[in-house]
């Protein structure tokens, strides 16, 4: 996506649907001749208004028919979030109202914003880094406080000050090996316990911020929970239950669940993603859109965290055979839930004695999903589970993405180069080709080093006006 710094830009910056208020935000060279021309007044009387100011003003099409009247914001650059000149129009937040500003506003000019050209150009213009970008869209979807906290953290720059902080380390123990190599008759060559010193120092704090990635994956993407087990044995009554709605059909048939669902929950800053999945069976009696749901079950089996394993403490087995079954095909943790307890309170020693082979005594958790009775302990657990207190609850906004993961790896992968050549006792100036590769996958982070592929990557998945 290559922006051009030539051209307007135009686009609604909120959400699609009625509201009481909604916005078109221009940028660009031409921002204040067609923000004057959606008001229906002459570019001189536009420059003659105070920057950054509120006007109350009529919004007319480009056949000065009135459309709204609503607040217009010039902001001439590089002051600006784009650093170029910015305009914004607030109007009604009626869909109509907003398309048909902005249908002016392409009138006149300016051309449709590709999906996050807005950030790109504060990007390209030296406004933010590229982790202060990652961190706009972070904060948009984010699914709990903690997420909103940690993007903030991330868009105040603290993770871009803190890598551009071991760069300068990293470069001064590269300038110093350099200056001894190029004019070895004025500069000593710096001591390599010195030297070592510096690189385990770095590579410590490099490895500490990729110790925080999985805690990164579960605030942006959710941490995965399935619920899983034969049919009937209560999974969509329970994912109600602690939903505190119904989301999820339940009746005594079985197989009423033929599809997956997915639903985000916050418990306590723990952004949850729960899956309710088909139950598991087999049968002649099988229908083509429940078999579906089956194999979309195993998948989820795979690719969640934890899955939470509803047996039925009404049947005749507990259902033993079945669960054992499905936490075998398990990639993640498990936790046993004994459903309906209800109906066979008097059953659930029993139950507990026939899988105590198989789990923990505290990863067996009795339950009922019709009444509510043991849900908490049930949600306490899973956040244990989840190692809630050193994963999640993170203030200084240095939990990284999936790319700066990969940056960090190749940083502290070649910063382990330089520091195994230094005990090899090889000549320092060998050690310098692995510093500037350090540096390189560093600088990617904040977007100094970074190819145009990686934008498209990161700005696409932005929203249009943003």
């Amino acid at each position: 996506m290559k922006s051009n710094e030539q051209q307007t830009i135009a686009a609604i910056a909120t959400p699609p649907g009625q509201g009481g208020i909604g916005i078109v935000r221009l940028s660009g060279p031409a921002a204040a001749d067609i923000l004057a021309a959606c008001q229906n007044i002459p570019l001189s009387e536009q420059q003659r208004r105070q920057p950054r100011r509120l006007y109350l003003h009529d919004l007319f099409d480009e056949r000065g028919r009135l459309i709204d009247r609503g607040l217009t914001v010039y902001m001439p650059g590089p002051a600006s979030y784009t650093g170029e000149d910015v305009a914004e129009i607030q109007c009604h937040g009626g869909p109509q109202s907003l398309s048909q500003i902005l249908a002016t506003a392409l009138s006149h000019g300016a051309r449709l914003a590709q999906a996050g050209e807005f950030s790109l150009r504060a990007f390209l213009n030296g406004k933010i880094d590229l982790s202060q970008a990652e961190a706009i869209g972070d904060l948009i979807s984010a699914k709990t406080a903690a997420g909103a906290r940690n993007a903030a953290g991330q868009l105040a720059g603290r993770l871009g000050k803190h890598i551009g902080e071991l760069e300068r380390r990293l470069t001064a123990v590269q300038a110093a090996i350099t200056a001894a190599v190029d004019f070895p008759d004025e500069v000593d060559e710096p001591q390599r316990r010195h030297i070592a010193e510096q690189l385990a120092a770095v590579a410590a704090e490099v490895q500490a911020l990729l110790d925080k990635a999985p805690a990164g994956q579960i605030l942006r993407q959710g941490l995965g929970v399935a619920l899983a087990g034969p049919v009937n044995a209560g999974k969509s009554s329970l994912l109600n239950q602690i939903l505190g709605f119904d989301r999820a059909i339940v009746t005594s048939c079985p197989g009423t669940t033929r599809d997956m669902l997915e639903e985000y929950i916050d418990l306590d800053g723990l952004p949850l993603l729960l899956r309710d999945t088909a139950g598991i069976r087999q049968g002649e009696d099988i229908s083509e859109p429940e078999r579906i749901g089956i194999d979309k079950s195993r998948q989820a089996l795979a690719r969640s965290q934890i899955v939470l394993l509803v047996a039925d403490l009404t049947a005749a087995d507990f259902s033993r055979p079945h669960i054992l079954s499905l936490a075998s095909a398990c990639a993640g943790q498990t936790l046993l839930v004994l459903n309906k307890q209800d109906a066979a309170a008097e059953r659930l020693a029993e139950a507990k004695a026939l899988y105590s082979a198989d789990f923990a005594a505290a990863d067996i958790l009795p339950i009922s999903a019709k009444t509510g009775q043991g849900v908490a302990e049930l949600l306490a657990r899973l956040k244990e589970k989840a190692g809630a207190a050193q994963l999640w609850q993170e203030e200084d906004g240095l939990l990284v993405n999936a790319r700066q993961r990969q940056a960090l790896q190749l940083a502290v992968g070649h910063i382990r180069e330089a520091q195994q050549a230094l005990a090899e006792d090889l000549p320092q100036d060998l050690i310098t080709i692995d510093l500037e590769a350090a540096l390189t996958a560093l600088a990617a982070i904040s977007g100094r080093e970074v190819g145009e592929e990686v934008l498209n990557d990161i700005f696409r998945n932005f929203c249009v006006g943003k």
